[in-house]
């Protein structure tokens, strides 16, 4: 009497895996979780790029680079319903051992005797067992330029998941859209501080941005220019305007002025060297600052204010002339 139970205890002991199938989204994209519990950031992969391009021995988080077997990518919401597509699976397993045994036994009994015994199961119902079910597309989505996977996220991202490169192109974009969120917090902040409090915190968000702009142009420049020359350039050239301008120009036959035009010029100038002082002297405008600037709204011995508008002012530039070095490299 019960067999096929039997038989079914001894598979199940031997049993080192269940298949679950997952479901990519609308758009063909696979859910992804950073393993690293400082992390646990989110994002996608186009499906067809997970199962041709990607490698079972390694896959990186875009945000924070952790690195980690493929099998260990798999998000909170598909571990859990993975728990529960497992259960269901050896119950159905079960269920119908149950019925084949109870079937199997009725089968043999003798109804024309005195006494007989007859076994019904109750309950225990099949569950249908669907792939587990996708989160809802994700409205950003890239594709590597170096191996060309394609992924999708929320928020930012700056490093490739297949092949972990950080693109400083992507990072540029990035990081200019993070400058202009973080230029559009004064409101907020007014709204959920004391003035004193907001006032200081929006500076401090400000001069970050300031900082952001010029570090992301250095390392778009410095990738560039290594990938068109085969050579670095010197140690932080491009934080320095003129250093800067001189390097492309000789390779691409244009200055910044040429791309910018001389009144915007002007202010990207006042706009570095702000950040320099930012930087290595608090703030405070000495006589450095008031030559190499040409700034007339400030005397020596006083303290810089940052304002959202210079800020955004200083990103549209940045990106203005960012983009066309990029374009400028690209075509030829």
């Amino acid at each position: 009497m019960f067999e096929h139970l039997q038989r079914q205890l001894r598979d199940l002991s031997k049993t080192k895996e269940i298949t679950v199938p997952i479901e990519a989204d609308a758009d063909g994209f696979l859910d992804k979780e950073c393993p690293s519990k400082k992390c646990l950031f989110q994002f996608k992969v186009l499906e067809e790029d997970y199962k041709n391009i990607f490698r079972d021995d390694v896959i990186f988080c875009p945000s924070c680079r952790h690195a980690e077997k493929a099998r260990a990518w798999f998000t909170t919401e598909q571990m859990k319903a993975a728990e529960e597509y497992t259960i269901n699976h050896v119950t159905n397993k079960f269920n119908a051992t149950m019925r084949a045994d109870i079937a199997a036994s009725n089968r043999r009994a003798n109804r024309n005797s005195f006494f007989s015994i007859t076994l019904n199961l109750k309950g225990g119902r099949h569950t249908v067992l669907l792939p587990l079910k996708a989160a809802d597309p994700m409205r950003l989505k890239t594709t590597c330029e170096y191996c060309k996977c394609r992924y999708s996220y929320v928020g930012a991202a700056y490093f490739c998941p297949n092949c972990g490169q950080n693109s400083a192109s992507h990072t540029f974009v990035q990081t200019l859209k993070s400058i202009r969120i973080t230029a559009g917090v004064g409101d907020e902040l007014q709204n959920n501080f004391e003035p004193d409090e907001a006032q200081v915190m929006e500076q401090a968000f400000l001069v970050n941005a300031m900082q952001d702009s010029v570090m992301s142009f250095q390392r778009l420049s410095e990738q560039l220019y290594e990938r068109r020359t085969g050579q670095s350039a010197k140690r932080n050239a491009f934080q320095r305007l003129d250093e800067g301008s001189g390097l492309w120009e000789a390779r691409l036959g244009v200055s910044y002025k040429t791309i910018l035009g001389k009144e915007a010029m002007s202010r990207l100038t006042i706009y570095f060297q702000q950040r320099h002082l930012l930087a290595h002297q608090q703030g405070i405008v000495d006589a450095d600052y008031v030559k190499r600037s040409q700034d007339i709204q400030y005397s020596i011995g006083q303290r810089l204010i940052i304002h959202k508008e210079a800020v955004l002012d200083f990103a549209a530039l940045i990106e203005k002339l960012g983009k066309d070095i990029m374009a400028r490299c690209a075509s030829e």
